[in-house]
């Protein structure tokens, strides 16, 4: 089991997100940006931070969800990361009722299954690759007898895979013209599958390794493929650790808070909160 394995790494990384805390104990997405649900909900389990923890409680909304609204677009799918996020108790459990009666609209059009539509970054729209890992491993994390939406999870994952492995933003084609796996996207995905379906895992696996390397420049695809291979305990942790750990020096990951708090996750014992057990 790959433990934090740079506490120097972590203490710094810790530090600056620390830092980018809002007055009201918030974290917004960039350094000095307002708050936000989701950066907010990363810092929180990142840090254990009950601040961030009682500033998402307070916007959790009557259904339990936590959104950003922007003009008509009400983005809930940072609910998921706010049902981590909560300690034990009717927060969480507020968000995953939620979640449960929160599943995406069915696409009927191929080449996605509509057995599985997964869930959206907005309300009542089509399913996307992260929300749903996202919401996957919440359920879980703290619903295991969720079996029916576990399995929509997957289900969405394996139908979504990419010809060569890993993960796009929504499909694996469009207009029969195969879409290629991105670095974050794919990491994202494995944290949510963890060892559910080894063979899908692997496979993402193999598309990860190429990916990280192809993306460096990236500070949170490095971040998430870090949390990701650790989670998997993969040969390449230790190669994409050093590759984040030379990209946070150079660039502090221009002040991108959620690159901050996956980094931050991804060296310390964050981590382990994200690790599904059985």
């Amino acid at each position: 089991m790959v433990k934090f394995v740079k506490p120097s790494l972590n203490r710094g990384l810790a530090g600056r997100l620390a830092a980018s805390r809002g007055a009201d104990g918030g974290f917004g997405p960039r350094v000095g940006a307002p708050p936000e649900p989701e950066a907010t909900a990363l810092a929180a389990i990142a840090l254990d931070d009950e601040d961030a923890r009682t500033w998402l409680a307070s916007r959790q909304r009557e259904d339990g969800s936590l959104a950003l609204e922007l003009g008509g677009v009400d983005n809930d799918a940072a609910t998921a990361l706010a049902a981590i996020a909560f300690g034990p108790g009717e927060p969480r459990e507020r968000a995953l009722d939620y979640l449960a009666g929160a599943m995406a609209a069915a696409v009927d059009v191929a080449p996605v299954n509509p057995a599985f539509p997964g869930w959206p970054w907005t309300r009542d729209t089509a399913g996307w690759v992260e929300p749903t890992a996202r919401t996957l491993l919440a359920f879980r994390l703290f619903r295991a007898q969720a079996t029916n939406s576990i399995a929509i999870g997957l289900g969405l994952l394996r139908d979504r895979e990419c010809v060569t492995g890993g993960w796009n933003y929504g499909s694996r084609s469009v207009y029969g013209l195969s879409l290629p796996p991105f670095g974050q996207t794919t990491a994202i995905a494995l944290v949510g599958i963890q060892r559910a379906d080894l063979a899908l895992a692997e496979r993402g696996l193999q598309a990860l390794r190429h990916l990280w390397r192809e993306e460096r420049d990236g500070g949170l695809t490095l971040a998430t493929s870090v949390a990701a291979l650790g989670l998997l305990d993969d040969v390449d942790h230790g190669p994409a650790m050093s590759a984040m750990i030379e990209n946070f020096t150079r660039t502090d990951f221009l002040g991108d808070v959620v690159a901050l708090a996956w980094g931050t996750i991804a060296t310390g014992p964050g981590l382990e909160r994200l690790r599904v057990l059985s």
